[in-house]
C-alpha cells in the first residue's frame, strides 16, 4: 500500500519513525520533503521554522498534494504541538481535505483535536484512529 503521512514539519523525526514502521510491513511511504540540507538540519535540531516564503519558494504543497493522489491513503502524523494534544496545523487540515475530496482513506495516529475552528470539518472527514501501534496497517498489508 502507499501511504502519504502528514503533519508538523516540527515533527519530522516522528514521521521518520512512522515511514520506518510503515516500511518495515511492506508500504511504501511519502513524507514532506524538506527542500536542502538547511532544512534537515533545522528539523533535527527542532528549531525547524515554517513561513508561507519557503512554502512559495519550495512549492511544498503542491509537492505533498502530488504524494497525497499518488497513495492510497492519507496518515496524519497528529502529536502534541505547544500545548495543543494532538496538533493538527492549517497545512496538515488542507492534506486532510485533498485526501478528502479525492476519496483517500484518513487515518490518525491519535484522536481528532479539540480545535474549535475546524474540529467539525475534521470529524466529517471520518477519520480513522490507529494510534502509533499502526496495528490497522499490519495485517497483510491492508486497511
Amino acid at each position: 500500500m502507499k501511504i502519504t503521512v502528514c503533519g508538523s514539519m516540527t515533527n519530522y523525526g516522528r514521521m521518520i519513525q512512522l515511514r520506518e514502521k510503515l516500511e518495515s510491513l511492506g508500504h511504501r511511504v511519502f513524507l514532506p520533503d524538506p527542500a536542502d540540507c538547511e532544512h534537515l538540519e533545522k528539523l533535527a535540531n527542532g528549531k525547524y521554522v515554517d513561513t508561507y516564503r519557503l512554502k512559495k519558494k519550495y512549492n511544498y504543497i503542491n509537492q505533498h498534494y502530488k504524494n497525497i493522489l499518488k497513495s492510497d491513503c492519507v496518515l496524519l502524523a497528529n502529536y502534541d504541538k505547544n500545548g495543543i494534544m494532538y496538533y493538527v496545523g492549517g497545512n496538515s487540515f488542507l492534506e486532510m481535505g485533498f485526501a478528502f475530496v479525492n476519496k483517500k482513506p484518513i487515518y490518525m495516529v491519535n484522536p481528532v483535536p479539540q480545535i474549535s475552528f475546524y474540529y467539525h470539518e475534521m470529524k466529517a472527514m471520518d477519520p480513522i484512529v490507529v494510534g502509533d501501534k499502526l496495528k490497522a496497517f499490519e495485517e497483510n498489508g491492508k486497511i
